[in-house]
């Protein structure tokens, strides 16, 4: 699951993530409002999942993402 997010990380930032390092809206510049929804609705669809609406404006760093993903059983 984690190597899957680095890939979608990467790809929608258009920029090697690194999965040791964390990695969010705070700290990457390219991370803007845009691809935030872009990174959502990808995880979302590679993962076939949905995340509660309430929970997206929170999901704002690679951990964040992962520690979701791990709630919803991933």
């Amino acid at each position: 699951m984690k190597e899957k997010l680095v890939k979608i990380l990467s790809a929608v930032l258009g920029k090697e993530v690194s999965a040791d390092k964390d990695i969010s809206m705070q700290s990457e510049p390219l991370w803007d409002s845009i691809r935030h929804i872009e990174i959502i609705m990808t995880v979302e669809e590679e993962f076939n999942i949905a995340f509660a609406t309430e929970d997206i404006p929170y999901l704002t760093s690679k951990s964040e993402i992962e520690q979701k993903l791990l709630e919803l059983g991933l």
